[in-house]
Formats: structure tokens, sequence, C-alpha cells
């Protein structure tokens, strides 16, 4: 009986361990960045406010909205990577804000495409 008990417990005890276990893991991590990756985004968000203030007068109304929120959307991102004290409700909010300039800098690149080159 006592040999029995001592296996019960142990099966129990492991049990718990692998609950703790999988609990731990489910848990969000927070995502490192490497350096690199953040002066990769500082570079192509400079690209970007160059060929945006460069070509000013050079582009339509549509090219201008589509780099601007096109630089809005990178901005933001950076902004989210460095935020430190940002919590998950707000993270969340700022990623749907991100995907929003960015589908909408794509809508504008559609347009500019289809008027640049298939529209007489």
């Amino acid at each position: 009986m006592a040999k029995q008990t001592k296996r019960v417990r142990k099966n129990i005890h492991s049990a718990q361990e692998l609950e703790e276990e999988l609990a731990r893991a489910d848990a969000p991590q927070p995502q490192t960045h490497k350096p690199w990756e953040n002066i990769v985004l500082i570079v192509v968000i400079c690209m970007t406010l160059f060929l945006l203030t460069s070509g000013w007068e050079l582009l339509s109304n549509l090219n201008r909205g589509m780099y601007s929120t096109l630089l809005v959307a990178l901005i933001m991102m950076y902004a989210q990577r460095r935020a430190k004290r940002l919590t998950a409700v707000q993270l969340k909010w700022l990623n749907r804000a991100i995907f929003f300039f960015i589908f909408i800098s794509l809508i504008l690149f559609a347009l500019v495409v289809y008027f640049e080159h298939f529209a007489g």
C-alpha cells in the first residue's frame, strides 16, 4: 500500500510540474530585436523621408499620400520596437494602426500603378 501511495504522489508531482512548464511556455515572451534590425528600419525610414522630401514637387498627390502613409507606418513600427512601458491593449492598437497605414499605402500604390500604366 505504501508503494502505491508513493507512486501516486510521484505521478501527481510530475503532472503538476508538467502543467507549470506548459503555463510558462504559453505565457507571452517579450520579443527582443537584434540591433541590426533596428538599423535597417532606420535606414528605410530615412530613405522614405528623403524620397518624399526631395521629390515633393515631382510626385503626384497619390504618390505623396502613399509615401506619407508608409513613413507613418515605419515610424510607428520603430516606436513599437522601442516601447517598453506599453500595455498589451496599447500594443494591440498600435499593431492595428501599423497594419491600417500599410494597407492604405498599398491601396494608394495600386491606384498609382493603375492611373500611370493602365488608365489612358
